[in-house]
């Protein structure tokens, strides 16, 4: 399994939100209790500008960081 990076573009898998968003991993919660839980700040490209916190399993990368 994969995990998603600091610094990967990400966007949401589902198109329950019908979002065409990317954003950009800053962050990882650190206390997540199992891999499938943790919580993912994103800052999205045309977004409001503050971090969101999304489920990592509701993303997919799209161009992972170096």
């Amino acid at each position: 399994m994969n995990r998603i990076k600091t610094g990967d573009l990400v966007r949401m898998k589902d198109t329950m939100y019908d979002s065409d968003l990317v954003g950009i991993v800053v962050d990882r919660h650190p206390h997540a209790n199992h891999p499938r839980d943790c919580q993912v700040g994103i800052k999205w490209f045309g977004g409001s500008g503050k971090m969101d916190w999304e489920p990592e399993s509701w993303l997919e990368v799209i161009s992972e960081s170096r």
